[in-house]
């Protein structure tokens, strides 16, 4: 894991919305800060799926005193940089529930997910899976849930409903009703998918390739060779052109 150290005073854009001051730790002295590459990856994609105007960190990196202030060990995430706790705002403004932060956080691969109230949770991308309910008793010791959708009787969206949500969060205004209308299909035949290409739209369509039984790796949101091998083997068994993905292969792949 990239974990990179950044001096007080630093104030870089790691992500189109995170900055590197908004992990500082809550102790109030003005040491350095531990921040993992990978975690600043997965929020944002959380931000994105989430279709989130804003994230905000009440807790990233916590050096040894202020974590066993908060009650922790003084060895947790936080003081590695591996962590955050975070409120998710939706585009009126409004907190989004922790319990559906829970479930999409789930689908996006977060080992450390804890519902710690109604808006706020904690992330991390630690080496141990630990998916808990800090409103419970013993959520914070361990896990309390193998599926949050089955916890908090969330109902899975459909892949449709999924797609709807990441292009909304490029800007369209799709209703998420989990149906490939013409605006939908519209929305998505703009975009295509080559070679080195990443993002949201790559990691939904490795999605859905693996589930139509075609070898993509790890949806990790990289088209990589495995992906357009992939993509390639997926046109030549339905009869669409063979290269990059785009144009009427969305058609055929969203039937």
């Amino acid at each position: 894991m990239a974990v990179k150290t950044y001096l007080y005073s630093t104030n870089l854009r790691l992500s189109s919305n995170f900055v590197t001051s908004e992990f500082r730790c809550k102790c109030g002295k003005a040491h350095s800060t531990l921040i993992s590459t990978e975690l600043v990856n997965g929020l944002q994609r959380l931000v994105d799926v989430l279709g989130a105007s804003k994230a905000i960190i009440t807790s990233g990196y916590r050096c040894f005193n202020h974590d066993k202030a908060v009650g922790g060990s003084g060895y947790g995430m936080h003081t590695r940089g591996l962590a955050a706790d975070v409120i998710f705002y939706d585009k009126a403004g409004k907190p989004i529930s922790s319990k559906l932060v829970s479930c999409k956080a789930q689908d996006l691969g977060f080992n450390g997910i804890g519902k710690i109230d109604s808006q706020a949770i904690h992330l991390d991308i630690g080496p141990r899976r630990w998916w808990g309910d800090e409103t419970v008793l013993g959520g914070t010791t361990g896990s309390v849930t193998t599926d949050y959708y089955r916890y908090y009787g969330i109902k899975r969206s459909g892949h449709i409903s999924e797609l709807q949500t990441l292009l909304n969060a490029k800007g369209h205004k799709l209703a998420v009703d989990n149906i490939i209308g013409p605006k939908t299909l519209a929305a998505v035949k703009s975009y295509t998918i080559e070679q080195g290409d990443r993002g949201e739209l790559v990691r939904w369509v490795q999605t859905r390739l693996k589930a139509l039984g075609y070898d993509c790796g790890t949806a990790d949101g990289i088209a990589g060779d495995k992906t357009m091998n992939a993509i390639h083997k997926w046109q030549s068994a339905n009869g669409v052109g063979v290269g990059y993905f785009g144009g009427s292969d969305w058609n055929t792949l969203l039937k």
